[in-house]
This record gives structure tokens, C-alpha cells and sequence, in this order.
């Protein structure tokens, strides 16, 4: 049996342990478009993977795992994510991207983004590539691992993580 309450302000008591507070139980949700309703956050400075394939490769040490709260249509998860990436050859172009569950987001050819060098002489490139993107799929509540891929645009050997910089990953769970 459904209720429903309509109230114009919602106060919490003005004194004692939790003055000024409304307190949602554990194990209950508040349900509040466009607020953030689950944090999910991780790192990694593993060793870099180098290749040259010209299809997604994912960099498996970036992987973090969300458990997605709310179900289909209920919320979306907005995606923030930064690794080192680099080449060491003239003429090099790399792209860069996401991954859900193994599978690229945008399927876009060159991804989130790309470096490109069309100098001809010997030189390289190093960067950090921050990458945002807000996965707005119908996803049911569960779990969805995401990570950072490249793929070389035309077989070069290009390079993403370092074991001396830092990669992170921020995945927010925001209510619709």
C-alpha cells in the first residue's frame, strides 16, 4: 500500500545530539533529482602498458567497480577519470576513452580524445588525459566496472599509465 505525505518544510529538531538534522534511516534512500546519491572512487600508478593495437585495448589497473544503486531510469552515473599516456615516435596518434564492462562508451572512432604528432622527426609526447563522460544508459541497479583504454589510430607503439604518476577514477551515482 502506497502513501504519500505533502509537506512544504521538512526540519529536524532544533537541539540535542542531531539539531538541525534529517536523518534518512540505514537502508533507506532519499530520492532527489540531480543530487548524489552514491560515491565510488579509485586509483592506480601500476607499471604502463605499452602497444599498437588499433582497436581498444583496456588498461586493466583502472578498473573500479560501482555498485549502481537505483534502477533503470531512476539515476545515471557520471564518470571522471585521468591516466598517464604517451608515445615515443614521430608521427604517432593515439586515442583515448572509457570502458564499461569491457565494451568502449562512446563508439565514436577516436574516443573521449587523441594526441596526435605529425612532426617528422624523432620526438615524443607525454600527457595526462582527464577524461567525463555521464552514462545516461538504462542500466538496472548492480554492479558495472569501468576503465581506461587507448588504441593506436595508426599502429605506432604508444603507452598509457606510469608507474610513477598517479591515475584516478571518480564515479558518481546521481538521481533523476
Amino acid at each position: 500500500m502506497a502513501s504519500e505525505l505533502t509537506v512544504q518544510t521538512l526540519r529536524g529538531p532544533t537541539s540535542g545530539a542531531n539539531a538541525d538534522t534529517v536523518l534518512i534511516p540505514s537502508g533507506q534512500t532519499l530520492h532527489a533529482p540531480g543530487h548524489v546519491i552514491n560515491v565510488t572512487h579509485g586509483q592506480h600508478n601500476a607499471a604502463g602498458m605499452s602497444q599498437a593495437s588499433t582497436g581498444w585495448v583496456e588498461y586493466t589497473p583502472s578498473r573500479v567497480t560501482v555498485t549502481k544503486k537505483l534502477g533503470s531510469g531512476q539515476s545515471y552515473l557520471m564518470v571522471m577519470a585521468a591516466a598517464w599516456i604517451e608515445y615515443g615516435v614521430a608521427q604517432a596518434h593515439l586515442s583515448y576513452s572509457l570502458m564499461r564492462d569491457g565494451v568502449e562508451v562512446t563508439s565514436a572512432s577516436y574516443g573521449l580524445g587523441n594526441l596526435y604528432s605529425s612532426i617528422n622527426a624523432s620526438g615524443a609526447y607525454q600527457s595526462s588525459a582527464d577524461m567525463s563522460w555521464v552514462d545516461t544508459t538504462n542500466l538496472a541497479a548492480g554492479n558495472y566496472v569501468y576503465s581506461v583504454a587507448v588504441k593506436s589510430q595508426n599502429s605506432a607503439t604508444i603507452q598509457i599509465g606510469n608507474g610513477g604518476r598517479l591515475g584516478t577514477m571518480q564515479i558518481l551515482e546521481i538521481a533523476q
